[in-house]
C-alpha cells in the first residue's frame, strides 16, 4: 500500500468517526467541562429545544452535577414528553464530556404500570414473602396484616404453587373484608417470584346476588329466555299452541280456617316448593300460584312440539300426584288431620302469550279460552284426579294410558267437553291406589311394596275396623 493510500483510508475511519454522532439516531451531547454545550447532534437537539437552550448554554444543573461526581450509574431525566436515559463519559485529556442519550419512555410506561394500575398488584417469591404492592393493593396487605417481606396468606402460597403445574390459569375468588375479588396468579420461575392480579368484583357478585334474588319472581325458562336475549322485556305477545296445567288442593279453605298461620305458611310452602320443582324438572312455565292453587303451561317460551309438549305436562302431573304421599306424611307429621288431596286439570289449545301490563310493571303469562277450559276441567276433577280434554288426548295416547269419560258442561263453553282421566304411562305393570277422604287415607305402590302378608293383616284389621261403622 502506497502512503497515498494509506492516508486515503485513514481519511475515510476519520470521517466515519465524526459522521457517527450526526447519524447516531440517539441523543449525543457534549459539554466543556463547565458544563456549556459544545455539540449536539440532530436527535440531540430536540433535547436542547425542550431545556431552552443553544450552543454556549448551560446543560441543566444535575446533568453538571452528576459529570462532575463522576457517577457511573446513568442519570435520568424527563425533556418534554420524553424520559431518556443519559450516560455521562468525562474525556479530561481532551476538556469535554460526553452524553449519549437513550429514549426509556416506553420502559418506564411499564415499570410504572403496576402503580398506576387501578387494580391490586401484588408480587411474592416462592416462599410467599411479600415483595412488592401497589397502592389499590393496599388495602388487601392491611387486611392480611403484612409487611413487605413477611408471609402472605397460606391459601395465597399454596394456591400459587397449584398455578404452576397447571395449563390454564383460572382466578382465585376470595372475600377480604367487604370486598370480593377474583386473583389471577402468574407464577414467574425463571426470576423465582409470583405475580399477583387482583380485580375488584364485588360490585358483579351483588348484581349476581340481585338477579338471584330476582329469579324467585320469575319462572326459570322465562328468567333465561330474558337474560339470553331471546325474550324482549317490553309489550308483545303471539299465538302459540300451549298445554296448559290448573291444580289445586281440595277442600283448601276448611283447612285454612282450622290452622294457624304460622302452620299454614310453612305447609303451603313446603307443598308448592315440592310442585314447583316438578314442573321445572318436566320444562314448564310456571305462570301464577293463586293461594294453593298452580298455573303451569308448556310450548313458551321454550318448546319441544305441541306432542311433546302435552307428554311432558302429563307425566309433571303423575309425578306430582305420587309425590302427594310424602307430603301427607309430613301433614300427619304435624298433626294435621286434614286430607291432602288435588284436583288437576289439563287442555292444549292455541293461546295468546307474552308480556302484557303496562310499560312500568309487566306479567309473563297466557290468556285465552284454552286457560279457562284448563281451569274449568281442575274444578272438575274429583280428588287425586287427572282430567284432560280430547285435544290433550289426542296428542299423548300414544304415551299415555287414559280412560274415556262423560262429556261436562262448562261455564263459558257453549258445547260440551270430552274428558280423560289419565291412569298412567302406556308399558306400565303396576298400579299404584292412592286414595284418601276425611279420616281415610290409603296409598299403596306395589313396585316397591314388601312383606306383604303383614299388608295384608293391615288392611283386614282396618276392614274390622270399617265395619263397625256400618
Amino acid at each position: 500500500m502506497t502512503s497515498l493510500q494509506t492516508v486515503t483510508e485513514l481519511q475515510k475511519k476519520l470521517d466515519s468517526v465524526l459522521k457517527f454522532p450526526d447519524q447516531n439516531p440517539n441523543p449525543v451531547l457534549k459539554i466543556d467541562l463547565n458544563g456549556k454545550l459544545l455539540y449536539s447532534n440532530n436527535a440531540g437537539k430536540k433535547i436542547t429545544s425542550s431545556w431552552g437552550i443553544d450552543l454556549e448554554e448551560r446543560v441543566p444543573e444535575d446533568m453538571i452535577h452528576h459529570a462532575k461526581k463522576k457517577l457511573s450509574t446513568p442519570l435520568e431525566l424527563v425533556c418534554g414528553n420524553k424520559t431518556f436515559s443519559f450516560h455521562i463519559v468525562p474525556v479530561p485529556e481532551l476538556h469535554f464530556i460526553c452524553i449519549y442519550g437513550t429514549d426509556i419512555t416506553a420502559m418506564k410506561a411499564i415499570t410504572k404500570f403496576p402503580d398506576q394500575n387501578p387494580n391490586p398488584v401484588l408480587k411474592i417469591d416462592n416462599e410467599g414473602r411479600l415483595l412488592y404492592f401497589n397502592q389499590a393493593a393496599s388495602s388487601i396487605q392491611r387486611a392480611w396484616g403484612v409487611q413487605i417481606g413477611e408471609q402472605v396468606p397460606t391459601l395465597i402460597l399454596k394456591t400459587s404453587h397449584q398455578m404452576a403445574n397447571k395449563p390454564t390459569n383460572e382466578p382465585l375468588e376470595l372475600e377480604i373484608k367487604n370486598k370480593t375479588y377474583n386473583f389471577h396468579i402468574v407464577p414467574v420461575p425463571e426470576f423465582g417470584f409470583i405475580n399477583i392480579y387482583g380485580t375488584d368484583i364485588t360490585a358483579a357478585k351483588d348484581n349476581q346476588t340481585i338477579l338471584l334474588k330476582l329469579t324467585k319472581y320469575f319462572s326459570p325458562q322465562v328468567y333465561e329466555s330474558i337474560f339470553s336475549g331471546d325474550l324482549e322485556v317490553k309489550i308483545q305477545t303471539k299465538r302459540k299452541r300451549l298445554t296448559v296445567f290448573f291444580s289445586d288442593i281440595k277442600g283448601f279453605s276448611e283447612i285454612t280456617e282450622r290452622l294457624e298461620p304460622e302452620v299454614l305458611t310453612e305447609i303451603i310452602t313446603d307443598y308448592l316448593t315440592a310442585m314447583t320443582n316438578i314442573a321445572v324438572k318436566y320444562g314448564g312455565t310456571v305462570d301464577k300460584y293463586i293461594g294453593d292453587a298452580i298455573m303451569v303451561f308448556f310450548g313458551d317460551p321454550k318448546t319441544k312440539g305441541p306432542k311433546e309438549d302435552a307428554i311432558a305436562c302429563v307425566e309433571m302431573a303423575l309425578e306430582m300426584n305420587k309425590k302427594l304421599s310424602e307430603i301427607r306424611k309430613t301433614w300427619q307429621a304435624k298433626g294435621i288431620s286434614q286430607p291432602l288431596d288435588i284436583r288437576i286439570g289439563i287442555h292444549t289449545d292455541t293461546c295468546t302469550v307474552g308480556n302484557f301490563g303496562s310499560h312500568d310493571r309487566l306479567d309473563y303469562t297466557t290468556i285465552g279460552n284454552g286457560v279457562n277450559l284448563a281451569s274449568r276441567l281442575e274444578s272438575n276433577a274429583k280428588a287425586n284426579q287427572i282430567l284432560i280434554s280430547e285435544d290433550t288426548y289426542l296428542l299423548i295416547r300414544d304415551s299415555i294410558q287414559c280412560e274415556k269419560l262423560d262429556k261436562i258442561n262448562v261455564k263459558n263453553i257453549k258445547h260440551p267437553i270430552q274428558t280423560y282421566e289419565v291412569k298412567g304411562k302406556v308399558g306400565e305393570t303396576t298400579k299404584q291406589m292412592d286414595e284418601s277422604d276425611e279420616g281415610f287415607s290409603l296409598f299403596i305402590d306395589p313396585k316397591v311394596l314388601k312383606n306383604v302378608e303383614q299388608k295384608k293383616a293391615m288392611l283386614e284389621e282396618a276392614l274390622s275396623l270399617l265395619n263397625r261403622y256400618e
